[in-house]
């Protein structure tokens, strides 16, 4: 199992460290973007909107100025200084802010800022999933294996857009605790779903080979 190990760990840390941190960098001033225009839409119809609108196109323009900082610990301090009435524009900066901590392996850091928009009720359902998301992902090994399958758990629910790759982080888990029969299941089913991307099969079908399954015979 020691080459199994090694790659389930590799993976593991793959995903800790870079996907979701790529992920966020890439996409996340996309809901900023998104956010803003809703706040600052119809604007001119009256006074209150159009200080809303002035706001949002001041955040706006700090998120993608603290984006172009030389490196990760001078980009998190801008995001810090970054603030918003706005409950998801707060949230959305929290989680670029979390993805730079990230980085820098500030984990304590990142955990707490995510953890605390997961909990946020004021905050849009699709935001407070990505930060649950993020905040498991960063707890492997911190926290017990029991909550992080019940936290993926809740994500791999129907209609959850991050349904797959929860189930793709219950499979790992099982296997790091020698659960073989579980995790290949598990794997098989993912392999088998319709709404699976070619990068999610790509790395199972990988994972499944590293355990001496063929995926063709799925």
């Amino acid at each position: 199992m020691s080459d199994t190990d090694s790659f389930i760990e590799e993976v593991s840390e793959e995903v800790r460290r870079d996907r979701l941190y790529n992920f966020f960098r890439k996409y996340a001033w996309v809901g900023v973007l998104v956010v803003l225009a809703t706040v600052g839409g119809t604007a001119f119809l009256e006074y209150q909107k159009a200080t809303a609108k002035s706001q949002a196109e001041k955040v706006g323009s700090a998120v993608m100025k603290a984006l172009e900082g030389s490196d990760e610990k001078e980009r998190a301090g801008l995001l810090a200084n970054i603030e918003s009435s706005n409950p998801e524009v707060k949230s959305v900066v929290a989680m670029l802010k979390a993805a730079e901590e990230t980085a820098l392996q500030n984990y304590a850091a990142a955990s707490k800022s995510l953890k605390t928009i997961s909990e946020d009720s004021s905050v849009g359902q699709i935001y407070r999933d990505i930060a649950e998301f993020k905040f498991l992902l960063l707890s492997h090994d911190r926290i017990k294996d029991a909550l992080l399958l019940t936290g993926f758990e809740k994500l791999a629910t129907p209609g959850n857009p991050f349904r797959l790759l929860a189930e793709e982080q219950i499979a790992i888990i099982k296997l790091k605790n020698r659960e073989n029969d579980a995790a290949v299941a598990k794997l098989r089913s993912i392999l088998e779903d319709a709404e699976i991307t070619d990068t999610i099969r790509q790395r199972v079908t990988q994972l499944l080979i590293s355990l001496g399954i063929d995926p063709s015979s799925i």
